[in-house]
């Protein structure tokens, strides 16, 4: 202490009229008025705080004085780190840290700390303890902040999907992401490894061409690049380089983000297969061969050279899919499209436009067409071995040439088809060559139309409805309208016979008005019998989309039942889109009352992505063919997973069709498909019954 005093002394100086105590006095009020000053007794109890000390702690002094400094405790440090502190104190030491103190309304404040404890003599027990302490909070939240963002950035880099580097100029990495090590499955060594480590091959000279731009300081545009993984796979990296502009130790530098697109690129190429390859056969699909026969004949207008088009119809197709199974249905498709493969030359067009239905070009005139396509029709008619058993084909053929019979593509499809038709009219296994003025109605089609006429005017027709399941919940979302004809002679017709002779007699237009007229009322009838919202989907043909009345037609209807449009949902084959641009203004002005548009038999071949994404719809429906083998075949299930892809980048809604089995329901719910239809769930049933169903 002696000491001390000796220093106050010469602080003041000896001319100097100020006391020692009078110094003391302008010492203790500069800490006053710059630290938090504590002085405890021996035991710990507090005889003196300053206002900065109250301030802080939101404590009074007559509250302090005479407590411990318990009373701010934050239970935040451990009773070792105060036993520590008390230990170091006791002795005389000086003790300094940081402590973490709760205020009187609950809110925690760091404090820089230093205990001096006050001795009379060298080894004797502290008589007091003087603390002063500084505010450090803001400092501590921060350091607090940037431990927190160093976890979130670690927890980031080394989970996300993306992968994150810098390179110098020379392409070398200054640093790597731990997702590297997790794709690559070895750690890349800074200042030595580049691109070049793991880039395949062939797509080295990007990263040359990427690696020149950065030294000339131009950002290289983002690329996708083939990259070995680990596991000796072959991955697809979207990369994108920007340049580090900041001062800093990557000064100069670019940051290379890398993104695994693999997955993506599959589905992409499978969508590509999907637009343009029949996936039963790989022959074209409808789409890719109208487009290729359109080229064709433009290269035939500038070459004069002649050609023809065949149809080739399979005869009675659905007794080989209801005798033996679909699995063998598609076994006899694929080995005609094999067959057409054989005869048909390299240099021609085969594509399957249709379920049961091919197409091919032949070169020459027709007269030479037809020579050649008896050839052919007797080669794919050897019988094909089904099960145990020999199976002999029928099939069917309309051929069209061109010049000779057509001008352009349409023209030529079109007359290609009358040929067939006339020959499936009179009972099919026969050729036809396309002649001006063919008849294809036969006396019993010429009676049919008569009937149907009749039945329209009579209301012989009934719907049936087939519910709507949501895949995951088991619930009713919907239902969908199926008309039925019930002939009081002929007993019920199958759609397939009289739909295609109503869509060309037009009579599909009357008969559809009726259709869309009964829906509506029943979802009215439904709506006051208080029963939840059920939409209901009417399906619409080509016909009546192309008459330019069908839009006032729909909104008459809908005003004159009073029924509100969201519960009416139209349904259009992809088919109707082919060749057809005309149609996207027709739904358009349908979706513009309220209604929503669903694409049925989706992925059957006509469209192709680009123009699905522009499409005004709301809905793709997946074709059934892909959906009965489902379980037992992985094409299909990659289809599925693609058309579902498709229908998610669009913002469509998907439904399965034709739902059989449980285990058929199950794989398309985990393949992303919510909602489904088919036998699994109901048949379609009379109104009556959906009401049932309904109030279950």
């Amino acid at each position: 202490m002696q000491d001390y005093m000796k220093m106050m002394q010469s602080i003041i100086g000896d001319g100097s009229l100020q006391r020692p105590d009078e110094l003391l006095a302008d010492i203790a009020y500069a800490l006053d008025q710059s630290a938090i000053v504590a002085i405890t007794d021996q035991a710990g109890k507090i005889t003196y705080v300053n206002e900065l000390f109250c301030e802080i702690s939101q404590y009074s002094v007559d509250e302090l004085i005479g407590s411990t400094h318990r009373k701010i405790n934050s239970g935040y440090h451990s009773p070792t780190f105060f036993q520590n502190m008390w230990s170091t104190i006791a002795r005389g030491e000086i003790w300094k840290g940081e402590i973490r103190n709760r205020a009187k309304n609950g809110t925690y404040y760091w404090v820089d700390t230093k205990i001096i404890p006050i001795q009379r003599e060298v080894g004797t027990a502290p008589l007091r303890y003087i603390a002063l302490r500084y505010d450090i909070t803001e400092r501590k939240n921060m350091e607090q902040k940037m431990l927190e963002n160093a976890e979130l950035y670690r927890l980031i880099t080394e989970n996300a999907s993306d992968f994150i580097a810098v390179i110098d100029q020379e392409g070398q990495f200054q640093y790597v992401s731990p997702s590297f090590k997790k794709l690559l499955g070895y750690q890349l060594t800074l200042n030595e490894d580049t691109l070049y480590s793991f880039v395949e091959k062939r797509d080295q000279g990007l990263v040359d061409h990427m690696l020149e731009m950065m030294k000339e300081d131009t950002q290289p545009d983002a690329m996708e690049l083939q990259i070995s993984a680990h596991d000796g796979c072959s991955l697809v990296m979207k990369v994108s380089v920007n340049p580090i502009r900041e001062p800093g130790r990557y000064f100069q530098h670019w940051v290379v983000a890398m993104q695994d697109i693999t997955n993506r690129k599959e589905t992409e190429n499978l969508i590509r297969s999907l637009e343009h390859t029949d996936q039963l056969t790989s022959l074209f699909n409808r789409i890719a061969f109208r487009q290729h026969l359109m080229n064709r004949v433009e290269t035939s207008k500038k070459t004069g050279a002649a050609f023809s088009l065949v149809h080739l119809n399979i005869d009675r197709l659905r007794y080989v899919n209801e005798s033996f199974g679909h699995e063998k249905g598609d076994y006899v498709l694929a080995a005609i499209a094999g067959r057409l493969k054989q005869l048909v030359g390299s240099d021609e067009l085969i594509g399957r436009i249709s379920g049961d239905e091919f197409a091919f070009t032949l070169s020459g005139t027709f007269e030479q067409a037809e020579k050649q396509t008896r050839r052919i029709k007797a080669f794919v008619e050897t019988p094909i071995n089904i099960g145990n058993r020999a199976y002999s084909l029928s099939t069917s053929y309309g051929i069209a040439s061109y010049p000779e019979h057509a001008g352009n593509a349409s023209e030529l499809v079109k007359n290609a088809e009358k040929a067939l038709h006339y020959v499936k009219e009179l009972g099919g296994g026969g050729l036809k060559v396309y002649e001006p003025g063919t008849e294809t109605k036969t006396l019993e089609r010429i009676l049919l139309e008569s009937e149907l006429r009749k039945s329209v005017q009579l209301g012989f027709f009934t719907l049936e409805y087939q519910p709507k399941m949501n895949l995951a919940r088991g619930d009713l979302t919907g239902v969908e309208a199926l008309v039925r004809w019930d002939h009081p002679e002929l007993g019920r017709i199958s759609p397939d016979r009289f739909i295609p002779l109503a869509e060309e007699s037009r009579l599909i237009l009357p008969l559809g008005d009726w259709v869309f007229q009964e829906a509506c009322k029943q979802a009215l009838c439904w709506q006051e019998a208080g029963y939840p919202p059920v939409r209901i989907a009417v399906n619409m043909s080509t016909v009546q989309l192309e008459d330019p009345e069908i839009v006032d037609r729909i909104k008459k209807v809908l005003k004159s039942n009073g029924i509100t449009p969201e519960l009416i949902e139209i349904e259009v084959t992809e088919s109707s889109f082919a060749e057809k641009e005309h149609m996207k203004e027709t739904l358009e002005a349908i979706r513009s009352l309220g209604m929503t548009v669903a694409i049925d038999d989706f992925g059957t071949g006509y469209s192709n992505f680009s123009y699905i994404q522009e499409l005004p719809a709301d809905t793709v429906k997946i074709d059934m063919s892909f959906i009965r083998d489902i379980d037992v075949n992985e094409n299909s299930r990659a289809i599925v997973k693609a058309i579902v892809t498709i229908a998610e980048t669009a913002g469509l809604h998907v439904i399965a069709e034709g739902i059989e089995t449980e285990e058929q329901a199950k794989i398309l719910l985990d393949l992303g498909c919510q909602e489904g239809q088919g036998y699994f769930y109901s048949r379609p049933l009379p109104a009556e019954d959906c009401s049932l169903m309904m109030s279950l």
